[in-house]
């Protein structure tokens, strides 16, 4: 009877171990920014943080490029335009990337800006998100999300355009 109940007790005890580890490890099917920091995701999907740093890269670029450089000390009136979503993820709030290219914008003290309703700026931002997705053969998915600005004067000339690729990869999942 002893050598019974040792044998089930190291049978429940694989068991339970290998519950244990199937539970604590991931299986192959983490999801990680490409070559962009070390935050890790559970899916493809886009975080709040992922979009809204997405969005402080762009707006900096725009910022830092040589034409608004050229701007000097002048301070033109600027609108950021409603943001597209053209991404396949519609859950994404893009009043969150709106809020964090004004902020970015606004304490840069570059530009001065302008609500969409105003009748006198120099130039509005258009901006757009969007996304690609592709599978591998053994199941990998790996999507691509870019977000491009495109400035244009009131006569409807774009002046300046910039944009960013953030990747993100999912291995195949596991069978265990």
């Amino acid at each position: 009877m002893n050598k019974v109940m040792s044998k089930l007790g190291g049978i429940v005890f694989l068991c339970t171990s290998l519950v244990l580890s199937g539970c604590v490890t991931t299986g192959g099917s983490q999801v990680s920014i490409e070559d962009k920091g070390s935050r890790e995701h559970m899916t493809t999907g886009l975080t709040m943080a992922d979009y809204t740093a997405f969005a402080e890269v762009v707006t900096n670029k725009m910022l830092s490029s040589r034409f608004v450089s050229s701007w000097g000390k002048k301070r033109p009136k600027l609108v950021v335009a409603s943001l597209r979503n053209n991404s396949d993820d519609e859950s994404i709030r893009m009043q969150d990337i709106y809020d964090r290219i004004s902020e970015t914008i606004l304490n840069s003290g570059i530009a001065r800006l302008m609500d969409i309703s105003a009748e006198e700026f120099d130039y509005v931002v258009k901006t757009e998100l969007s996304s690609t997705r592709q599978f591998g053969k053994d199941g990998a998915e790996l999507v691509f999300f870019k977000l491009e600005f495109k400035m244009f004067t009131l006569d409807g000339e774009m002046v300046g355009q910039w944009s960013d690729l953030l990747p993100l990869k999912q291995s195949a999942k596991s069978m265990f």
